[in-house]
């Protein structure tokens, strides 16, 4: 479910904002207090010039931020706080439900 979000947003990132890094793999580039773990359990995003890590709605919000139109606009909504305490809660849920989530779709591929 994750690779192909993530191949969905390399596809929109036409203009090359992004620098994509896959930890998934043996010997991941893993930020300084990061290891692959963490970092596998929850989505990050590193704001190169803030050099600041985002993690779960508020990664979504930086990288959104970075996206086209719309998702541009809906990253600055999702960066309001009220907002990305709300995605949050979301975001929690479904890292909850994922596993059941990730069977269901490697059932129908």
């Amino acid at each position: 479910m994750c690779t192909k979000e993530i191949a969905y947003y390399q596809r929109l990132d036409t203009a090359h904002r992004v620098q994509w890094v896959d930890v998934a793999g043996p010997n991941p580039s893993c930020p300084i207090g990061y290891d692959q773990q963490t970092l596998l359990a929850r989505f990050h995003v590193k704001d190169l010039k803030a050099d600041q890590i985002y993690d779960g709605a508020a990664g979504f919000a930086k990288l959104w931020s970075a996206m086209p139109t719309p998702w541009k606009q809906l990253g600055a909504v999702a960066s309001l706080p009220p907002v990305t305490w709300l995605l949050e809660l979301g975001y929690r849920l479904t890292l909850k439900i994922r596993p059941m989530l990730t069977k269901h779709f490697l059932k129908r591929a």
